[in-house]
């Protein structure tokens, strides 16, 4: 049975409390991010000892913000704690690219491109393109799935994973102007969302697009002077610069404790019964920061408030998913549209942030 007030995101049982899953990645992950050192500012290496890199051109054909997003950047942290270029927590430990998502209702093919000249060192085509929603062995010795790679000289390489089967443009050994298209977004390999994964390497070693850094022991990035420092030449064009501490991966409503999976891949009806048991409205989120509020609002067919509560994450969580609601205590709720509206907010690396989303159910 339902409490008749549920929170389950701090009510909850412990496997409720804070649930963290598969991340499309290259590399194995655990949650939640551990707590790092205390440092009152993390602060770049000199000028000098940043590696020069090729100008690079954004490498996917959609917007930022509008029909794709970032799902992770490069962990720039050594330890087990990570950090973005942003000094946010917006990658995870060890992750080495930049991975481009789609947003959900995307119904068009998104093309990749060379992001800079070169020659192609090798490819990888005809691998099964299903999102993965669980882990998969299978997937296990190919985790970049369909992908290119390609030598830009003098160590610098590029490396793009997770086509979509099948489109894969280039061959072996052929040289590739920037821009050229390579292939189109997919979910082929280790991969439970259509995402580019892009890996900027030199000598082998990560490099970070955005600020032309490696790994580093912790003292990773400084907000203030990062601007100018990156390696991309028409992020602009792309909304490329845009950062976001919390993207709201998806929200919904439903009439009872909502599945993970469910909630991740498939959602919920959008109608159900009056006599439902419960209301409960459910988030998942990318980079939930430590302290992050999360408010929950559920409203009536006349606006009326039926439900209303709020989280602080007592850590920080590169995935999180959380749901909260009522039982239902009258015999029947009233007909009409439900909302879920649900805020979460913070002070991020750039100063207070708050991302804001909803989902309807109607009653009947």
């Amino acid at each position: 049975m339902l409490r008749q007030l549920i929170f389950f995101g701090l009510l909850g049982s412990a496997a409720l409390a804070a649930l963290a899953y598969l991340l499309p990645s290259d590399a194995p992950v655990s949650e939640p991010v551990p707590e790092p050192e205390r440092v009152s500012r993390v602060v770049a290496p000199p000028p000098e000892t940043r590696p020069e890199g090729p100008r690079l051109s954004f490498p996917v054909g959609c917007l930022i913000g509008e029909d794709c997003w970032y799902m992770a950047f490069v962990d720039l942290d050594e330890r087990p704690s990570y950090r973005d270029h942003m000094c946010g927590i917006r990658t995870y430990n060890g992750h080495k690219g930049t991975d481009f998502a789609l947003n959900d209702d995307a119904t068009t093919a998104v093309a990749i491109h060379a992001a800079a000249a070169g020659k192609v060192l090798g490819t990888r085509d005809g691998q099964d393109g299903t999102p993965m929603r669980q882990a998969d062995p299978a997937r296990e010795a190919t985790r970049c799935g369909n992908g290119v790679r390609l030598d830009h000289g003098d160590g610098w390489t590029t490396q793009y994973c997770h086509m979509a089967q099948g489109s894969v443009a280039v061959r072996t050994g052929e040289s590739v102007t920037v821009g050229q298209r390579l292939g189109q977004i997919g979910s082929s390999g280790w991969s439970e969302h259509p995402h580019l994964h892009f890996q900027l390497e030199k000598d082998g070693a990560p490099v970070d697009p955005f600020v032309g850094l490696g790994v580093t022991d912790g003292a990773q990035c400084d907000v203030p002077t990062t601007s100018g420092r990156g390696l991309w030449d028409n992020a602009a064009a792309h909304n490329g610069e845009l950062y976001r501490p919390v993207v709201i991966r998806q929200v919904g409503l439903t009439t009872s404790v909502p599945d993970q999976d469910t909630a991740k891949f498939d959602g919920y009806p959008k109608k159900a019964r009056t006599d439902a048991e419960a209301l409960v409205a459910y988030i998942v989120i990318f980079g939930g920061p430590a302290d992050a509020r999360i408010d929950t609002l559920i409203e009536g067919p006349a606006g009326e408030k039926v439900f209303s509560g709020t989280q602080a994450l007592d850590r920080a969580y590169a995935q999180y998913f959380t749901f909260a609601g009522k039982k239902r205590t009258i015999s029947a709720w009233p007909s009409g549209v439900y909302t879920a509206r649900i805020t979460v907010s913070g002070s991020g690396p750039a100063g207070p942030y708050q991302a804001k989303a909803s989902a309807d159910l109607i009653l009947q």
